[in-house]
């Protein structure tokens, strides 16, 4: 893998405002370049092996977390991807088989997501893909003094953003 160097140059010439320090930038830069190669990376190889897209893992994974079941509301929490999508991408999953939608038993109103045994095979088989793709493109981070101080920095950004993320 070619190493280059990631500075970019900052243009506030022409902005109003405060200024992030040039190092934000750059992380916020490489941190969704790297994000949007790594999903492009999994989809590609995920498609090349007839397996289901990368996002559907996500719900899968969520419902199997949740113990096999779960309102879509709790797994949009849990999604790397935003969830306007969900309901649409739910029936599609439902049609192949993956999951099934049923009455929450609580609210006749309300619906709950089940894995169906499809549907953890297909988690199990989209993972292997994933979890190798993760594997090899993350591993210049192996050179990191402590890889989980990105993570825990991430996390703390995240977590931090979520009341206003949901318009809190």
């Amino acid at each position: 893998m070619e190493q280059h160097s990631i500075a970019i140059p900052l243009r506030t010439e022409n902005c109003t405002g405060p200024n992030p320090e040039p190092e934000n930038v750059n992380i916020w830069i490489a941190l969704n370049r790297a994000r949007v190669s790594l999903i492009r990376e999994v989809d590609r190889t995920l498609r090349a092996k007839g397996l289901p897209q990368l996002n559907w893992y996500d719900v899968l994974w969520s419902i199997e977390c949740r113990g096999g079941e779960a309102r879509p509301n709790e797994i949009a929490d849990d999604l790397l991807f935003e969830p306007s999508a969900l309901s649409h991408m739910a029936r599609r999953m439902e049609i192949a088989g993956l999951i099934e939608i049923v009455v929450a038993q609580d609210d006749k109103r309300g619906r709950v997501l089940r894995v169906t045994t499809k549907g953890l095979e297909a988690r199990a088989s989209i993972w292997e893909v994933y979890g190798a793709v993760l594997e090899e493109w993350l591993a210049p981070l192996n050179e990191l003094e402590d890889r989980m101080d990105i993570a825990r920095a991430l996390e703390t950004v995240a977590k931090s953003l979520l009341p206003r993320a949901s318009g809190a």
